[in-house]
């Protein structure tokens, strides 16, 4: 039976969150930087043991400023009247393992089920993404905006998995981070990106970079127009993210052709 997460309400003071979001990304930069088993957990499929480590550290700083986390290493988890915050500790979690140089810890604060607070930390590259509901987003403290892009013809995009046909972009990456991949879009960086898969991603995944890429002034939502945040862990969704409307409903349609 599916757990259902509930709509914890009430005002949380936004600078109190980014300042424990700072924290908490921080205590998983040390524990990576002293790092030396980048092999599996032994505990589940595609977990490291750095991830549960880095979980522990992002959890003791997120009970201590008084939230619950729903993290995708130990799942729901602290005072259940809490304000609730959804935590990736690491994604890119395999790129991590392997050298490469793109993984994040993504944080973000529900209130009534909606993202209000976001931080997504890129741990290889120093890169800071932030955002508060209704104040816009930030890399490194400077407004961020999207590209502007509105043709598929002629944008970048990302994606995590394959099509099974080409779109008509311009040209395509596959980076394997969901987090800070979607930052790029905020950011002007990348004009798209897409979940290939049906349903691919947990809400630790996106939810800090939706509030980022809306922020930002970038579109967001499901492939299959499903609620992007579903408060249940065991729901999954397909992620779009583009930076203008037109670019979106392109880019959609044309993932949809691939069901």
């Amino acid at each position: 039976m599916a757990m259902t997460l509930p709509k914890r309400a009430g005002a949380v003071d936004h600078q109190m969150a980014r300042d424990t979001f700072a924290r908490a990304a921080d205590a998983v930069a040390r524990v990576l930087s002293r790092t030396e088993n980048w092999g599996p957990s032994g505990q589940r499929e595609s977990q490291y043991a750095f991830d549960l480590t880095a979980d522990e550290v992002c959890l003791n700083e997120l009970y201590d400023a008084g939230f619950a986390v729903f993290s995708e290493e130990s799942g729901v988890t602290g005072d259940p009247s809490a304000p609730l915050v959804v935590v990736d500790p690491v994604d890119g979690s395999t790129n991590a393992s392997r050298g490469l140089p793109w993984f994040a810890t993504a944080l973000c604060l529900l209130v009534d089920g909606q993202p209000e607070v976001a931080l997504v930390a890129n741990h290889a590259t120093g890169q800071r993404w932030e955002a508060v509901a209704g104040q816009g987003a930030l890399c490194d403290g400077e407004p961020i905006a999207h590209s502007g892009c509105c043709t598929l013809s002629d944008a970048v995009v990302a994606m995590s998995g394959l099509p099974r046909h080409h779109y008509g972009w311009s040209q395509f990456r596959v980076l394997g981070a969901s987090a800070p991949d979607l930052c790029l879009v905020a950011s002007g960086v990348l004009d798209a990106w897409c979940d290939m898969h049906r349903g691919g991603h947990g809400l630790w995944d996106y939810a800090a970079s939706a509030l980022i890429c809306t922020e930002a002034g970038a579109v967001i939502g499901d492939v299959y127009d499903r609620d992007l945040f579903p408060l249940d862990p065991t729901e999954r969704r397909s992620p779009i993210a583009a930076a203008t409307p037109e670019l979106f409903e392109s880019f959609r349609a044309q993932r949809l052709q691939d069901d």
